[in-house]
């Protein structure tokens, strides 16, 4: 189990690189300092809420004064504001836009907290988080044509993950989202199961449908461990608890069916996957998407952590950027 301190340490040593690279960007000190605090603390709160029963002990402070949400919806507006002053992208339509954004599934969820069944309004809050990354409305709305665009989208779709991290696991309290950082055996395990066993049969598929062709290079595997951690933190977590801990978490409870949700969840995860082109749509991303999302799901399944389907799912991207890209 990742530990807290040491959930804190990795911020704050990226808090320190990321200032360093800003001010060598030609950010002022100043800005480049508060860019890097806003994106340390919206990366500490996805290791830290990993770590321990973080996320327990949140809720009970929301069970007996609820009210208290209001602080926490603030609390990642202020970081946005102080990020948009920073970046020199606070405008009053994209703060309006962004305030919305970021409270509205907590009001979607307020009925729903404590309840073990899944209804339309998880799934209602679940789009309203997605699809607006997901189709580049963020990006249009929040960002516009501002020179510091990519920096301003990451920070903001990390403030995404840390609501639906808050949003579902302590204000929602959905169960079994398996939200935290474990290495145990059968964790790692699982994880390197069902990496083999879609490997054994995504790699035959994938050449035959000609959608990867093999370019492997020697020098690719000295960045190899750096690109796994990379991938494991800013998309494998991130995508597995949008698609395995909520999208088919919920799907299950509603359908009352694990292997319903399973297959519907591989689906919905490998339409996420159409518009990465060219072309576009691709069918054939599509496809290998939606049978990874099997094998992601599985792990999740086994192992009721997110753990296990990022560990698989980042040695799955890992191998393709290495071996076949």
């Amino acid at each position: 189990m990742l530990s807290t301190k040491f959930a804190l340490l990795i911020p704050c040593c990226a808090l320190a690189a990321a200032t360093a690279w800003l001010v060598s960007r030609g950010f002022p000190f100043l800005n480049a300092v508060v860019i890097s605090l806003c994106v340390g603390a919206v990366l500490g709160g996805m290791l830290v809420f990993g770590t321990g029963k973080r996320l327990e002990d949140l809720q009970k402070p929301l069970i007996a004064r609820p009210a208290r949400v209001f602080a926490i919806v603030a609390a990642l507006f202020v970081l946005y504001l102080l990020y948009a002053i920073a970046t020199n992208t606070a405008r009053p339509q994209r703060l309006s836009v962004m305030a919305l954004y970021l409270s509205f599934p907590f009001l979607l969820l307020t009925k729903q907290r404590g309840e073990s069944k899944a209804t339309w309004l998880d799934l209602a809050a679940i789009l309203w988080m997605w699809l607006p990354l997901e189709l580049g409305l963020v990006r249009r709305l929040t960002v516009g044509s501002s020179a510091n665009a990519d920096f301003h989208y990451a920070f903001a779709e990390g403030l995404a993950i840390n609501v639906g991290i808050i949003a579902f696991g302590a204000w929602r309290r959905l169960r079994g989202i398996g939200y935290r950082f474990e290495f145990s055996r059968t964790t790692v395990s699982v994880g390197l199961i069902c990496f083999l066993l879609f490997a054994a049969i995504a790699v035959p598929l994938g050449f035959a449908i000609h959608f990867i062709r093999y370019s492997f290079q020697l020098n690719k595997l000295i960045f190899a461990p750096a690109t796994f951690l990379g991938i494991f933190l800013f998309t494998a977590i991130p995508e597995e608890l949008l698609f395995r801990g909520l999208i088919q978490n919920c799907l299950e409870r509603m359908a009352g069916r694990r292997i319903l949700g399973l297959m519907l969840a591989s689906v919905v995860f490998g339409a996420s996957h159409l518009n990465n082109g060219p072309p576009i749509p691709n069918y054939k991303y599509f496809f290998m998407a939606s049978v990874a999302g099997i094998f992601y799901g599985i792990a999740w399944q086994r192992t009721h952590s997110l753990t296990a389907s990022g560990l698989t799912h980042a040695l799955v991207d890992t191998a393709w950027s290495v071996l076949f890209r």
